[in-house]
């Protein structure tokens, strides 16, 4: 990777292409059905559909610097390496570094599977890469990843008959620096919400671990925001996330938000 010439013209479909040294395009998806009132808000993500119920399903827990080892399971027997649903996952990760690894994992259905890496800090990305014969070629059941000594501690999630999760969050790596640059959502059940894109980073641009600050907020009703243009910078080591404040319980959202990851080294 090479370093970032701030003064190169914005081009995004160079960027996606490959073809800007130093950056490329970073998005991240999400949804929540049934979403409650909680007052601190609740995580876009389908945390809320596992059997048996997360520790904490409205606030995704952030796994400690030095990381920890994880395990999958799935809630499908049929989500198994000679299965008919999801036969492997793959793991986007930032190491105890913050660096960006990757390890992919043979599925065992309903019996949890340890990573061998046992240093994971934060899961990035998190998806099938290979898949049996059924239809459609997704997930039998729902597949989670969680701390393997706390299967109560769940990161991220695949939800049944899809193949990648869909969890809008993200932590920088090191030596990068993410300009936050759109986003959009949607409400889909007529019950009145607010969705805010946040980062526990200062407006200037430095970390603040664990504080997470607004970066863009939308009140939506049945209807969809279309883009957005935001201007954040994220520093090395913040996350960028999307809570939802529901008025009434019932509400179902969805997001997506874009931006430019650039390397610094």
């Amino acid at each position: 990777m090479g370093s970032f010439d701030s003064d190169a013209p914005f081009d995004r479909v160079a960027i996606l292409r490959g073809l800007v040294p130093g950056q490329r395009w970073w998005c991240a998806l999400g949804e929540r059905e049934s979403m409650g009132t909680t007052a601190a808000g609740e995580d876009i993500w389908r945390g809320n559909d596992l059997t048996p119920a997360p520790t904490s399903h409205t606030a995704i827990p952030v796994p400690p610097d030095a990381g920890e080892q994880m395990s999958v399971v799935s809630e499908s027997a049929n989500d198994t390496i000679a299965g008919s649903g999801a036969q492997k996952v793959t793991i986007e990760y930032l190491d105890a570094a913050g660096d960006e690894q990757t390890t992919t994992v043979d599925m065992n259905g309903t019996t949890p599977v340890a990573l061998t890496p046992s240093d994971v800090r934060f899961v990035n990305e998190f998806y099938v890469s290979q898949i049996g014969g059924g239809a459609g070629a997704v997930a039998a059941g729902h597949i989670k990843i969680h701390q393997t000594a706390d299967a109560g501690l769940v990161y991220s999630m695949i939800a049944l008959g899809g193949n990648f999760a869909l969890v809008p969050h993200r932590m920088v790596p090191r030596a990068h620096e993410f300009c936050l640059l759109e986003w959009s959502g949607t409400e889909a059940q007529n019950k009145r919400c607010v969705l805010r894109i946040r980062a526990d980073a200062t407006p200037a641009g430095v970390r603040q671990q664990g504080v997470f600050l607004f970066r863009g907020t939308q009140y939506l009703r049945q209807t969809t925001s279309g883009q957005i243009n935001l201007g954040s910078r994220i520093p090395a080591l913040s996350i960028v996330k999307v809570t939802g404040w529901a008025i009434v319980v019932g509400a179902e959202a969805s997001v997506n938000w874009c931006g430019v990851l650039i390397s610094l080294e």
